[in-house]
């Protein structure tokens, strides 16, 4: 029986560890699709696919598209009602939003470009960083990203513990990157490191659904996991 208890302990102990990691991660869901290479005219699929499947999970959210927003640089720009968006480039210059790729950039899947339909205007990052800020906390965030070519960009956010989502670098073209969260977080930064990238149709807010993606299902596994081995524990040393 001492051996018994002792097997059952240490089973325990590493099933919790399980069980809190699982419950600490799956708070957050991500969306992603690329397409290297791809410019303005080209067809998205894998980008627009994950971008639908963003959307299907988090359902009537608004959309900033920049089509209003005034050309040049910007500092503490309203994009959207309660939304303001502020950040600075390589040089520590504000960012800008234009509708032309920038003249010392090269080609669209390299520099960014539009991917509003029927749009011209973006987002864009020279370097640096931008931070949208919501007066309201959201759940869920997403956006298309063109031009990405450096390992190691991100986007981070807090909701409670910092939190950052990599960016893939498919070495130019255009992606879909989304998350939802099961915490609430009040701004979130792009970091583009030294890179030319644009920023377009953000999608951003707290849908009703976004909380049915809790991780309660698989922390109850878990549990359930560790309850048949036990039985089974019990079972080999009877």
């Amino acid at each position: 029986m001492p051996k018994l208890r002792a097997l059952v302990a240490a089973f325990l102990f590493f099933a919790m560890v399980g069980l809190l990691t699982v419950s600490a991660n799956a708070g957050i869901i991500t969306y992603s699709g690329s397409d290297p290479g791809a410019n303005a005219s080209d067809p998205r699929p894998n980008s627009d696919a994950a971008a639908a499947s963003f959307d299907a999970a988090n359902p009537g959210l608004p959309i900033i598209t920049f089509e209003s927003a005034p050309l040049g640089a910007f500092t503490n720009l309203a994009v959207a009602p309660g939304v303001t968006i502020n950040g600075s480039d390589v040089f520590s210059a504000p960012q800008t939003i234009i509708n032309s790729p920038l003249p010392d950039c090269g080609s669209e899947p390299v520099c960014g470009f539009n991917t509003t339909s029927g749009g011209s205007q973006w987002l864009s990052l020279y370097g640096g960083s931008v931070t949208f800020t919501f007066a309201s906390p959201i759940n869920a965030f997403g956006a298309y990203l063109s031009g990405v070519q450096v390992d190691g960009e991100s986007i981070t956010f807090n909701d409670g513990a910092p939190q950052s989502i990599g960016i893939v670098d498919p070495g130019s073209g255009v992606q879909f990157l989304g998350f939802s969260d099961t915490s609430a977080f009040s701004s979130v930064t792009i970091n583009v490191l030294n890179d030319i990238v644009a920023v377009d149709d953000v999608r951003y807010g707290s849908p009703g659904s976004t909380g049915s993606a809790v991780p309660e299902p698989a922390t109850f596994g878990l549990f359930g996991t560790a309850l048949a081995g036990l039985g089974f524990l019990r079972r080999r040393l009877s």
